[in-house]
């Protein structure tokens, strides 16, 4: 048994399941690998239970392991390099699926190898991982934080079913279609769009979605006569539709009977269902493979070395010799630039954003000056989030492990932009604030979005209290409450590093849900405190307000409960901690010290120790 377990990059699904049934298409693969500065793709290899953990392959696109005596081993994710090859693998039917939705163009493939070098390695799952659920093969743990880039295992059991030869999507063309039974409901209500012609009505029909569709012509009689056009349901066939997944439509006749041939897809077998995730897969990286990277005008780049940068990033990871080498979660950086604002000349700024699993991410930025020229930093997508700005004094950031989730920018120091992305379950900072007018921007970059933006301006508030500098979660605190930083061990690994800092105020603004508090739970795992939860007789109090830490179930892990009367005007009023202090530790985050224990104590002489 090969001490490596191999998945493929785009689907999610072992390469050479041996166990399961109908998985033979399993063992065949690609590699997609670069040597120097070429990117190619291998031709078919094919994994058998001796392996040795390193796959091989032809290097001859057209050839196959089995007619091609030139087989060359390629160094994959983990592995170090063979002879200056690395690469990333997929299921050969997952490649041919890939071509087949760039069909008629090739696949970009230097574009999808720097993509897939800019995505952190699962040791748990054996993968890399996009952020998303490979349609349902994994699950984000929700015993983490979001940043912490932890993923659950899913028995999706139609996964393993070769999503490129689908014998029944073959078979459609032959079978004798059957009229459906529709029950014919025409409203009789006021219809505004009976006046026009019916070629109009078609047309807008067919930029509709099929659901949006259906509640027009329940709605409106003039859209009912569409449901029993050929037209309309060939079109769901069209890429990016409902049925885009069964490209073998394209070959189809267009005398086919469409309208049965949707309904027949919709109850999918096994195959059929797989097919569907693996195409929705490729939908979804598609879009990023077709950023474009914008270099700015050489006018307006500098190379200042010694400017006093304000600096935000994701949990940048540095790259080594052995490529995974440390890269669990977070980010890579590949290059970053920088730019000078002229003053006064800022006429807008344009987003360029991209969606990656639940989150979204900045993949570039767009500074427009009064003349018209545009100031370029990163990768453009076609679509643009653009905000009228002349007065830019800072930026609210929403960061997560990977990168820039949402940004709001401050325009003179005071007014706020609507977030440009999504900033929700992101850790959030205000570190890159001033008091005039930015004047620099310094941007890096991994292979497709921005995992860090540096600014230099006019002015700097306070940059050495925690409220302004550290990344919060699940928001920054207000400005009235007290952070008693004096003794916050963390503070400066908090204030220069991606360590987001989680906080709680179970009491409620000014105290109103303590008079609900009935008690509290402390888990402990390894000596070290893991998570505090905190008990009310309310329903009414907000989840955030219940939990501080997060924790995976452990064998090992111990909870110990303690009462409050809350309702009887019983308080926390002081609070003692104990921490282990590593003075040689090796590793930035042992460096503030563990947090091994607690003491919290009331006016009743109430004392709860957490061990």
């Amino acid at each position: 048994m090969s001490p490596f377990i191999h998945v493929c990059v785009l689907c999610g699904y072992v390469i050479g399941d041996h166990d399961g049934q109908d998985t033979d298409w399993t063992v065949l693969y690609r590699i997609l690998y670069c040597i120097g500065e070429g990117v190619t793709v291998t031709g078919v290899g094919f994994i058998d239970e001796t392996s040795d953990g390193y796959l091989d392959a032809p290097l001859d696109f057209n050839a196959r392991w089995d007619t091609s005596e030139s087989r060359v081993e390629i160094g994959l994710i983990c592995q170090r390099p063979i002879d200056g090859r690395y690469g990333f693998p997929f299921h050969e039917a997952c490649w041919s699926l890939l071509e087949e939705a760039y069909s008629p163009s090739p696949i970009p493939q230097r574009r999808l190898f720097e993509v897939c070098r800019s995505l952190p390695f699962s040791h748990r799952l054996s993968c890399i991982t996009w952020g998303h659920d490979f349609g349902g093969v994994i699950a984000a743990d929700d015993n983490s934080y979001p940043w912490e880039d932890l993923f659950v295992d899913k028995n999706l059991a139609f996964a393993r079913h070769n999503p490129y030869l689908v014998p029944e999507i073959q078979q459609l063309p032959y079978e004798t279609p059957q009229s459906p039974n529709i029950f014919k409901s025409i409203s009789k209500s006021a219809d505004v769009f009976a006046k026009l012609p019916f070629e109009i009505i078609i047309s807008i029909s067919l930029c509709l979605s099929t659901v949006d569709y259906l509640s027009s012509r329940l709605a409106l009689p003039s859209f009912y006569p569409v449901f029993y056009t050929q037209k309309f349901w060939a079109s769901r066939f069209l890429p990016n539709a409902d049925r885009s997944w069964v490209f073998e439509s394209r070959n189809w006749d267009m005398a086919c009977d469409w309208l049965w041939l949707y309904r027949r897809t919709s109850s999918a077998s096994h195959r059929m269902k797989n097919r569907e995730r693996v195409w929705r897969l490729i939908e979804k990286v598609k879009p990023i493979l077709d950023l474009q990277w914008i270099e700015p005008a050489p006018c307006f780049i500098t190379d200042v070395a010694n400017t006093n940068w304000l600096q935000a990033a994701g949990d940048i990871r540095p790259e080594t010799q052995q490529p995974y080498h440390d890269f669990g979660g977070g980010c890579r950086q590949f290059c970053e630039k920088q730019v000078h604002i002229p003053p006064a000349q800022l006429s807008r700024l344009a987003f360029s954003l991209i969606q990656l699993g639940n989150a979204t991410y900045i993949t570039g930025l767009r500074f427009v000056l009064t003349q018209g020229v545009a100031i370029r930093l990163g990768y453009i997508a076609d679509e643009e989030r653009i905000l009228d700005i002349t007065h830019l004094t800072g930026f609210n950031l929403a960061v997560g492990s990977r990168g820039i989730q949402a940004i709001q920018c401050i325009v003179d120091n005071e007014r706020k932009s609507p977030w440009i992305g999504c900033p929700h379950d992101a850790p959030r900072t205000k570190r890159l604030m001033f008091t005039g007018p930015i004047t620099g921007m310094k941007a890096g970059f991994d292979g497709f979005k921005l995992v860090s933006l540096a600014a230099n301006g006019c002015g700097r508030p306070d940059q050495g209290n925690l409220r302004n500098s550290a990344f919060w979660y699940p928001r920054i605190p207000e400005t009235g409450i007290h952070l008693n930083e004096k003794i916050f061990t963390a503070k400066e690994a908090s204030m220069t590093r991606y360590d987001p800092i989680c906080w709680t105020m179970f009491g409620g603004p000014s105290g109103i849900y303590l008079r609900s508090l009935i008690g509290m739970s402390v888990t402990t795992d390894g000596c070290c405190v893991r998570a505090i939860e905190f008990h009310y007789n309310s329903e009414d109090i907000p989840l955030e307000c219940r939990k501080l830490g997060r924790c995976t179930p452990s064998d090992y892990a111990t909870t110990l409960h303690f009462k409050i009367d809350g309702p009887g005007g019983e308080v926390i009023d002081f609070l003692s901690v104990d921490t282990c202090q590593y003075s040689t530790a090796a590793v930035w985050y042992f460096q503030p010290g563990v947090l091994e224990s607690f003491k919290a104590c009331s006016p009743h002489s109430l004392c709860i120790r957490s061990v």
